[in-house]
C-alpha cells in the first residue's frame, strides 16, 4: 500500500486544469466578440533546458537534536542560570554556582581531568588550546597542540583574569612547605651519595625531624606555650632559693622570714600561669593541612632512610626521582590550573530548555540543572517500506518550513526495522538540516519533504499550466512566433500562434518535461 502521505496524482489535475484551459482555446476561436479573449490574461515564458527531478512529497516532523540534562560538575548555590530560549554560544557562561561560572567551548572530547604544567600531553590540551584561540588569548604565531606548556597557562590566567575566575597569584604556604622539604631530601641524598652510602647519623636526623614535625603540629598555642615557659623559670628560682649551699640563699637567710616569702610569691606565679594554660588548652592545637603535609613528607623520608641503611639502595635512581619530583612541585606552584569545573565541551552552541535548579538552589556534584539541546535540527518522516530503495544514506533532499522556506538536508539514518501500522509498512527516515543557524524553527513543527525518485538529464520542460488538453487526446503547447519583448501576451491565438502536439514525462516543483517539434528558448504562451 502507497504511503497516503504522498502527493496527489499529478496526472489527474493538469489533464482537468489543462482540458479547462484548452476549451477555452479551441471553444472561443471562432468567437468574433474580442471581450472573451480578455477572460484570462495570458503570458509567455521560454521553453527551457536542463535537468529535471521527479519528487515525492512527504509529511515530516522537525526537531533539535542532542536533547539532555545539564548536570553541575561542583557542589554549592546556584548564582547564574541563563533564560529559557537563550542560545549559548561558544566562550558564553552556561551558569555559575558560588560565582565560579562554567564556560562552554567548542568540542567533542569531555574535559575530565585537571590540567597544568605536569600534566600528560593528550587531545583535551589540544581541545583547551583551540578554546583559547577562538576566544582570542592567542598570539597570531600560535600553534595549537596536545601539551600545556608556559603560553597555555599564561593564555588561560588572561581568560581567567576576564571571567573573574581564580587566578594562580602566588605559591601556598602548603606548596611552599612541600618544595622546601622536597629540596632538603635532594640534598639529603646528595650528601649520603658523597658519604659513600646511608649513615646511622643520617637515620637518626631523620628520626628527630620526624618526632619535631608532630611535636610542632600538637603543641598548644604561643600564651599556653609562655605560661609553660614561666612556669619552668618560676620553679628554678624556687629550687635556687630552697638550696642552702648557694651563696645567694644564704645571704637571703640572714633575714627573717626573706626566703619564704618569695617562694611563695613564685608558687602564686606558678598558680597564675596553670590557670591561663588551662585557660588556653586546646586552642589551636588541631593539625591543620599544612602540618599533616609536613609530618607526611617527614615519615615518608625517615621510612626511606631506614630502608636504605638496612637493604641498601640505588641512590643515584633516588636522587633523580626527588629532582623530579622536585621539578614537578615547582611547576605546579607556578602553573595556571585548568580544572573540568572551569568548561563545558560541546560540538555546537547550547539552547537553553527548562530549569530543573533555578538561582538559589543548593546543589551537589552532577545535581541536574537545566534541560539543554543543541541548535543542531533534524527531520523525520516515514517512507513507505516498499519505496525504501528510493532513499540512500548521503542523499540530498529538500524540506519546506512552516514559513514556506525550503531548505536543503542530507539523509543520516535509515531505520532497517520495519513500522507496521494500521496504514502500511514504513521506515523511518532522519535529514540533518545542513545550515540549522540560518533559520528559525520550532521544536516539533511540521514540515513537508521533497524526496527525488527520477531525474531526467538535459531535457526540455515547460510550467505545467502551459500544456493544452487535445480533444483528440495528448497534450500540445501554444507556440508564439514573435518576440518576447514583455511577459504579457497581447496577440491573437491561431494568428500569431500555432499549436505543436507534445509528449510529457517527468512532474516536479510545477514543471513537465516535454518532447516534440520543439526547441530551447521557443515562446509559449502561458495562463497566469
Amino acid at each position: 500500500m502507497k504511503n497516503l502521505l504522498k502527493l496527489k496524482n499529478l496526472y489527474t489535475l493538469i489533464f482537468i486544469a489543462a482540458l479547462a484551459y484548452g476549451g477555452y482555446y479551441f471553444g472561443t476561436q471562432n468567437a468574433e466578440t474580442s471581450s472573451s479573449n480578455k477572460t484570462l490574461e495570458l503570458t509567455t515564458v521560454a521553453i527551457q533546458k536542463g535537468d529535471l527531478a521527479k519528487k515525492e512529497e512527504y509529511n515530516g516532523t522537525l526537531r533539535q537534536t542532542d536533547s539532555k540534562v545539564l548536570n553541575s560538575p561542583m557542589s554549592g548555590v546556584v548564582t547564574l542560570v541563563p533564560k529559557e530560549g537563550t542560545i549559548i554560544n561558544f566562550g558564553e557562561i552556561l551558569f555559575a554556582v558560588d560565582n565560579k561560572p562554567v564556560i562552554l567551548v567548542e568540542g567533542a572530547t569531555p574535559f575530565y581531568r585537571t590540567l597544568d604544567l605536569n600534566s600528560d600531553t593528550g587531545p583535551d590540551v589540544l581541545q583547551l588550546e583551540k578554546a583559547l584561540v577562538f576566544l582570542g588569548y592567542a598570539a597570531e604565531d600560535f600553534i595549537p597542540d596536545e601539551t600545556f606548556d608556559e603560553t597555555t597557562s599564561n593564555m588561560l590566567n588572561a581568560l581567567y583574569v576576564d571571567y573573574k575566575i581564580d587566578t594562580k597569584s602566588e605559591i601556598t604556604p602548603a606548596e611552599q612547605v612541600a618544595i622546601n622539604l622536597k629540596k632538603t631530601e635532594v640534598e639529603n641524598i646528595e650528601d649520603t651519595i658523597a658519604d659513600g652510602g646511608t649513615s646511622l647519623a643520617q637515620v637518626n636526623d631523620k628520626k628527630k625531624k620526624l618526632d619535631d614535625a608532630k611535636e610542632t603540629a600538637i603543641e598548644e598555642n604561643a600564651a599556653w606555650q609562655q605560661a609553660k615557659e614561666l612556669i619552668e623559670d618560676y620553679e628554678i628560682q624556687i629550687a635556687i632559693l630552697k638550696d642552702p649551699t648557694n651563696p645567694i640563699t644564704a645571704e637571703k637567710m640572714k633575714g627573717t622570714g626573706v626566703v619564704e616569702l618569695e617562694i611563695k610569691d613564685y608558687e602564686q606565679k606558678i598558680e597564675e600561669q596553670k590557670r591561663i594554660q588551662n585557660l588556653e588548652k586546646g586552642k589551636e592545637s588541631g593539625i591543620d593541612a599544612t602540618e599533616a603535609l609536613a609530618i607526611e613528607t617527614a615519615q615518608k623520608a625517615y621510612d626511606d632512610i631506614v630502608k636504605n641503611y638496612n637493604e641498601g639502595v640505588d641512590q643515584a635512581a633516588e636522587l633523580a626521582k626527588a629532582k623530579e619530583e622536585l621539578e614537578e612541585l615547582e611547576l605546579a606552584s607556578k602553573s595556571e590550573t585548568f580544572s573540568p569545573t572551569n568548561a563545558y565541551a560541546s560540538k555546537t552552541p547550547i539552547i537553553v530548555g527548562s530549569y530543573i535548579s533555578d538561582v538559589g538552589s543548593a546543589v551537589v556534584l552532577n545535581s541536574p540543572l537545566y534541560n539543554i539541546s543543541s541548535i543542531g535540527i533534524e527531520v523525520v518522516f516515514q517512507v513507505d517500506a516498499t519505496d525504501q530503495e528510493t532513499v540512500s544514506l548521503g542523499d540530498s533532499v529538500e524540506i519546506e518550513l512552516p514559513t514556506d522556506e525550503r531548505v536543503p538536508t542530507v539523509i543520516t539514518f535509515i531505520d532497517q526495522v520495519v513500522t507496521q501500522t494500521q496504514a502500511g509498512e514504513f521506515i523511518e527516515v532522519t535529514l540533518e538540516v545542513l545550515n540549522p543557524e540560518e533559520i528559525e524553527a520550532y521544536d516539533q513543527a511540521p514540515v513537508k519533504v521533497f524526496v527525488t525518485t527520477e531525474i531526467s538529464e538535459n531535457v526540455l520542460y515547460v510550467p505545467v499550466n502551459a500544456l493544452l488538453a487535445l480533444a483528440e487526446g495528448g497534450y500540445a503547447l501554444e507556440i508564439y512566433s514573435g518576440e518576447l519583448d514583455s511577459g504579457t501576451f497581447e496577440g491573437e491565438s491561431g494568428v500569431d500562434t500555432s499549436y505543436v502536439a507534445v509528449e510529457i514525462g517527468v512532474f516536479t516543483d510545477g514543471f513537465v518535461e516535454v518532447k516534440g517539434n520543439i526547441s530551447e528558448g521557443q515562446i509559449v504562451v502561458v495562463p497566469r
